[in-house]
């Protein structure tokens, strides 16, 4: 029989051959793929990646004395690195064990790797949305001047959410909004996936909203990196409707904030912003009112002066007219004395009429043997033509 080796006796050796050439815990930088929490202790699957393809794969843990040191260390960072997806730069002890093989235990977390790389990969998309003229295209989306009808997207425990809703229903000037969730995550490796679905969903309705308004409370400059996402940016840039953006950072301003309608620094701010907004309406409407009104008066009091004066006018015009037409009466009047038989008589004149009483104007008039009236002022006598 050759000589042969057990595979407990090769696991073994190796096992002594780790221990005796790795006795020095070492730095590594990797991927993470996988990470899962059990009982205070994190385990973690890590990667190497060339062009996406892996080349080299391992497992790691977290045990909790080390996880409790490390989260006293660097604080609440912590978790924003341990996402999937993460370049990290990590402290291990190689151990190989008979019957598990080989891990890596995770002693301490260099953050400067993870931010690092993050920054880059954030500077690149800031880059690549500027070349293609993306910053300012939601801004240029037109929009009402009141935003009543309110698109939310959200995740169901953001910690800004309720602040957002609780300053919307109190607000002082008792306005009314009306406003639709759209749940989200807004922190991990679905944030992307998910707040683009909603804006896709969100597009469907468009006609039922004013503008669409991104919240969530605050957190680690690692917890924003999902908005320094290039495909979420875009879809905030191209969104058919105004997004406002109150991520709860008072500091770091993330990508999503560069590209929305308008950016606020916390939750609370996106729902004053909507708030004022409203208020400098119901404002430009009573000056409006109060132009007028003003304008009305004026006008009112203008047609007033106006009607004084036509009233003036034609008083004017009907004395005239009255006193000419008084004027023409009075000269037909004297015409009529002229012209009366009457006034003739008076001044000496006689006249003479047929028996019918008709006045005889021409001599060719009077026929032989007929009666006629000759008629004097103080009298009249009848008389006979020979």
């Amino acid at each position: 029989m050759k000589d042969s080796f057990s595979l407990l006796q090769l696991n073994e050796h190796l096992k002594r051959v780790v221990s005796y050439n790795l006795r020095e815990s070492l730095w590594i930088s990797c991927e993470i793929s996988d990470v899962s929490n059990s009982k205070g202790t994190v385990y973690l699957s890590l990667v190497e990646r060339n062009e996406h393809k892996i080349q080299a794969k391992a497992e790691a843990v977290v045990w909790k004395k080390s996880l409790d040191s490390i989260n006293h260390k660097i604080g609440d960072v912590l978790w924003s690195i341990l996402q999937i997806g993460r370049q990290v730069l990590l402290q291990v002890k190689v151990e190989y064990h008979e019957l598990y093989g080989m891990k890596l235990i995770v002693q301490d977390i260099d953050p400067s790797l993870t931010i690092g790389q993050l920054e880059l990969n954030r500077l690149k998309v800031l880059k690549q949305l500027q070349s293609e003229q993306f910053m300012q295209l939601n801004a240029q989306v037109p929009s009402s001047k009141v935003w009543q009808r309110i698109a939310v997207i959200s995740s169901a425990e953001a910690a800004g959410l309720q602040d957002f809703i609780q300053q919307l229903k109190t607000n002082s000037h008792q306005y009314y909004f009306n406003y639709e969730m759209f749940y989200a995550r807004v922190q991990g490796q679905h944030t992307t996936l998910e707040i683009r679905a909603q804006i896709e969903l969100i597009e469907q309705r468009k006609a039922e909203f004013d503008c669409v308004v991104i919240v969530r409370g605050g957190g680690a400059r690692l917890d924003l990196m999902g908005f320094d996402d290039y495909d979420l940016c875009v879809a905030i840039a191209t969104c058919e409707l105004p997004v406002l953006t109150g991520i709860g950072h008072d500091i770091d301003e993330t990508i999503a904030d560069k590209v929305a309608y308008h950016a606020l620094k916390t939750p609370t701010a996106a729902a004053d912003y909507l708030i004022h907004r409203m208020h400098n309406y119901e404002i430009e409407l009573l000056e409006k009112l109060h132009q007028i009104k003003q304008l009305s008066t004026q006008r009112i009091a203008a047609e007033k002066t106006k009607l004084t004066l036509y009233k003036s006018q034609l008083k004017h015009q009907i004395d005239a007219r009255f006193k000419m037409e008084q004027q023409q009466l009075t000269n037909l009047q004297e015409k009529l004395n002229i012209l009366n038989p009457t006034a003739t008589l008076q001044r000496g004149f006689s006249l003479v009429s047929n028996k019918d009483g008709q006045i005889i104007q021409s001599v060719d008039d009077i026929q032989a043997d007929q009666l006629y009236r000759l008629h004097f002022k103080d009298g009249d006598i009848l008389i006979k033509i020979n």
